[in-house]
């Protein structure tokens, strides 16, 4: 009977053992199995990933060949459309139109410009144009555009001749506001005569280019005679002015041939006051012969008119 309860006891500790070890089986069971599952989570996830990934790269290579694609295709439109444009005989030049000349003929510019008609427009070189017609001493400034299909527009500024320099018997160069030499001439023109310039007008007797101008210090004198000329236009004065000396600047001398008198108007200070006298004395010695002092220090000496006696 003791060895029977015994045994039972033992089969009831092993039964017991038995199910301690099958619980503990089970709750190991669970782990690996979840553990297992995020393992699957994060595969999937990292596939996902390298799909996306490929999905993008050849995404990307699709949109580079498509651009590449278009560039070329660009690329060829252009060099067809640039052949047609200079081999179309509807682009051959057909008129050259000058305008705002007065000095030198629009022929003259033409020629200079060495622009053929029936070449191709596009072919032509502006700035090559623009340099050569810029010889011409009349020119100052130049534009050259397209009017398709076939005309040539050349718009030039010329200097303006203003004065006269009188530098050897009978002998004249025609200069602008700027001092720039358009010309000699041996006829006198209706404009100012300049005297008293240091230029060596020698080297000018000849003119081919745009480049011939009076010295530096003939330039400085050219700002007085500017300012003299300028002011005296704004007063309506200045059409009786036929001789400018400026052999010395601080003692400016005007010549009025026909109203026969002289003006000494110093050293130009002031020289708005100075010409407002030299009006008033034109206005109130009408045709006598003359000479206006207007030479002295405007605030301390008297401006006056001495009649010639011959």
């Amino acid at each position: 009977m003791k060895q029977k309860k015994k045994k039972i006891k033992k089969l009831n500790s092993e039964k017991f053992n038995f199910d301690d070890e099958y619980i503990i089986g089970f709750s190991d069971s669970a782990k690996v199995v979840k553990s297992t599952g995020a393992d699957a989570k994060k595969k999937n996830s990292n596939q996902k990933k390298k799909s996306s990934d490929k999905k993008q790269s050849k995404t990307a290579t699709a949109s580079k060949s498509e651009k590449m694609t278009k560039a070329f295709l660009i690329l060829l439109l252009l060099v067809g459309a640039g052949c047609f444009l200079c081999l179309s005989p509807s682009f051959n030049v057909q008129e050259i139109i000058v305008e705002k000349n007065k000095n030198i003929s629009s022929d003259t510019i033409s020629s200079l410009s060495e622009i053929k008609l029936y070449k191709n427009i596009f072919l032509i070189n502006k700035l090559s144009a623009i340099k050569k017609i810029e010889k011409n001493p009349y020119i100052e400034d130049v534009t050259i555009s397209r009017s398709l299909p076939n005309k040539v527009k050349i718009i030039v500024k010329e200097r303006e001749e203003k004065y006269l320099l009188e530098f050897a018997e009978g002998k004249y160069a025609v200069l602008d506001g700027q001092g720039y030499i358009l010309r000699i001439t041996s006829d006198l023109v209706n404009l100012p005569i300049i005297v008293g310039t240091k230029t060596d007008m020698n080297k000018f007797l000849e003119i081919s280019d745009n480049t011939a101008r009076v010295c530096e210090e003939d330039l400085k004198k050219f700002e007085v005679i500017t300012s003299i000329v300028d002011i005296a236009k704004n007063y309506e004065v200045d059409t009786y002015i036929t001789k400018i000396d400026v052999g010395d600047i601080n003692d400016v001398k005007l010549e009025l041939q026909a109203e026969q008198k002289t003006v000494y108007l110093g050293s130009c200070s002031d020289l708005n006051t100075r010409i407002l006298y030299m009006k008033d004395i034109i206005e109130k010695e009408k045709g006598i012969k003359g000479e206006m002092f207007i030479n002295g220090n405007l605030t301390q000496d008297k401006v006056f008119f001495r009649e010639s006696v011959n």
